[in-house]
C-alpha cells in the first residue's frame, strides 16, 4: 500500500508552470516553422517564376555570339556578296566572328497567350494550395492543442478520483482498526485505489504523447510544451452556430474552400494547355535582326547588318504533335473530373462537419447536466455512508460515475471546438483572423 501511495504522490505533482501558452501562439509558431507550409510557399515561388518565364516570350530575345575557328586550308574570311576580280576575296586559316542578334515572334496563333494563362492558373493553384496547407496545419495544431487540454483535464479528474479513493482507503483502515468495519471494506477500497492509480499512469502517458505531438507541430522542444500552462479555449458567440441553410453553406464552401479553389485553378491550367498544344498545328512568324562582325587573326574586322522575316511550320512530326494534343485534352478532362470529385467531397465533408458539430453540442449539454448530477449523487452517497444509511459499494460506484462524467465533460467541451474548427476549414474560413474572432481564451 505504501509504495502505491508514494507513486500516486509523485504522479500527482503538477508540472512546473514556467510559461503560459495560448492557442494563437501555438498556431503562429506552427505556421512559421512547419516544413509543410515552407514547401507550399516554395511551390508558390516556383509557380511565380514559371509565370515570369512564360511572359518573357512576349518580349524579343537578344543574344551575343562569338567564335574563333582554325582551318586546315585557307577559308574565306568575309562573305562573298559579290564577285569583283579587282578585289579578290580574302582567305585565311584562322577566322573569327561575333554577332549581336535579336529575334521576336510576331504571331503564333495564341500559343504564347495560352502558355501564359496556364502558368498563371498554376500559380493561382499554388496560392490556393498554400492556403489549404495553412488551414490544414491550423486545424492539426488546434486539434493537438485541444488534445493536450483534454488529456490534462482527464488527468486532473484522475487526480481527484485518486485523492477521493485514497481518503476512502484511509477511512476504511481506520474503521477496521476501531472495529467498526469489516476487512472486506478495506480490501475493496484498496483495490479501487490501486485501479485508479493504474488508470492515472495511463492518463499521464496520454498527456505526454499529446504534448510531444503539439511540440512537433510547433517545432519546439518537448520540454517547452510540457512545462507550459495551456490557456483554455472556448467558442465566442460569433462561432456558436453552424450554417442553417444547407444550400447557402454549400455555396459558401464552393466559393471559399481551398481544396475546390486548387482544383478549379488546375482545371483552368489544363484547359489553357490544350490551347497551347493546338496552336502547334499552325505556323509561327518571326522577325530577326543582327549585326555581324567577321575577321581573321590579324584583327581586320568587317561589320554588316542583317534583317529577316521567317516562318516555321512543321508539316509532319510523326504523330508527336497529335499525341501532345491528345495528352493535353485528356489532362483537361481529368482535371475537370477531379474538380467535380473535389466538390462532391467538400459537400460530404460539410454534411459530416455540420452533423458532428450539432451532435457535439447536444452531447456537451447532456454531459454537463450528467456531471452536475453525478457530483450531487457522490456527495449524498458519501453522507449516507457516513451516517450508516449507505454502503461503501454505493459510494465507490458513485465516485466512478463522477469520474466518467467529469472526463466525458472535458472531452465534450473540446470536441465541440474541434467540430466547429473542422466546419470552418471546410467552409474555407479557417485562418488566423477566424482564430482571433471565433476563439477566446479561458482560465
Amino acid at each position: 500500500m505504501i509504495p502505491i501511495l508514494l507513486l500516486a504522490a509523485v504522479l500527482t505533482a503538477p508540472p512546473q508552470d514556467t510559461a503560459r501558452l495560448t492557442v494563437a501562439a501555438a498556431i503562429d509558431r506552427a505556421l512559421a516553422s512547419h516544413p509543410a507550409v515552407a514547401a507550399a510557399r516554395a511551390s508558390v515561388d516556383v509557380a511565380a517564376a514559371d509565370v515570369g518565364q512564360a511572359r518573357a516570350s512576349w518580349l524579343p530575345s537578344l543574344s551575343l555570339d562569338g567564335s574563333v575557328s582554325k582551318f586546315q586550308k585557307p577559308m574565306i574570311v568575309w562573305p562573298l556578296h559579290g564577285l569583283d576580280l579587282r578585289n579578290p576575296p580574302f582567305f585565311d586559316t584562322e577566322v573569327s566572328q561575333a554577332a549581336l542578334g535579336a529575334s521576336y515572334t510576331l504571331f503564333d496563333f495564341g500559343a504564347r497567350s495560352s502558355r501564359v494563362k496556364a502558368a498563371e492558373s498554376q500559380r493561382d493553384a499554388a496560392d490556393a494550395g498554400l492556403g489549404a496547407t495553412e488551414q490544414q496545419l491550423v486545424a492539426r495544431t488546434l486539434a493537438a492543442y485541444l488534445r493536450v487540454l483534454t488529456t490534462r483535464g482527464i488527468l486532473t479528474a484522475e487526480d481527484q478520483r485518486v485523492t477521493a479513493l485514497a481518503a476512502e482507503s484511509k477511512r476504511a483502515r481506520e474503521r477496521l482498526a476501531a472495529g467498526k468495519a469489516a476487512r472486506l471494506d478495506t480490501l475493496r477500497a484498496a483495490a479501487e485505489f490501486a485501479n485508479a492509480a493504474a488508470d492515472r499512469v495511463a492518463s499521464a502517458a496520454n498527456v505526454e504523447v499529446a504534448e510531444h505531438d503539439l511540440a512537433r507541430l510547433m517545432g519546439v522542444h518537448y520540454a517547452t510544451v510540457h512545462s507550459a500552462a495551456l490557456t483554455g479555449v472556448g467558442l465566442t458567440r460569433l462561432a456558436g452556430d453552424s450554417p442553417a441553410d444547407q444550400s447557402a453553406a454549400v455555396a459558401r464552401a464552393g466559393g471559399t474552400n481551398a481544396d475546390i479553389q486548387v482544383a478549379e485553378r488546375r482545371a483552368d491550367a489544363a484547359a489553357a494547355s490544350v490551347g497551347a498544344a493546338k496552336a502547334s498545328r499552325m505556323p509561327q512568324f518571326q522577325a530577326s535582326s543582327a549585326i555581324v562582325d567577321r575577321s581573321n587573326i590579324t584583327g581586320r574586322w568587317l561589320s554588316e547588318w542583317q534583317v529577316g522575316l521567317g516562318m516555321s511550320w512543321p508539316l509532319f512530326t510523326g504523330g508527336a504533335r497529335e499525341s501532345a494534343i491528345s495528352r493535353a485534352e485528356a489532362s483537361s478532362r481529368a482535371a475537370r473530373e477531379q474538380l467535380r470529385l473535389t466538390r462532391m467531397a467538400a459537400e460530404q465533408q460539410l454534411d459530416d462537419a455540420r452533423a458532428l458539430f450539432d451532435a457535439s453540442r447536444a452531447r456537451l449539454a447532456a454531459l454537463a447536466a450528467t456531471a452536475e448530477q453525478a457530483a450531487e449523487v457522490a456527495r449524498i452517497t458519501a453522507l449516507s455512508r457516513d451516517v450508516g444509511d449507505g454502503t461503501q459499494t454505493d459510494y465507490l460506484l458513485a465516485e466512478a460515475s463522477l469520474f466518467r462524467a467529469r472526463s466525458g465533460l472535458v472531452q465534450a467541451r473540446h470536441a465541440v471546438i474541434a467540430a466547429r474548427v473542422e466546419l470552418a476549414r471546410v467552409l474555407g474560413e479557417l485562418n488566423r483572423a477566424w482564430i482571433t474572432t471565433a476563439l477566446e481564451s479561458q482560465p
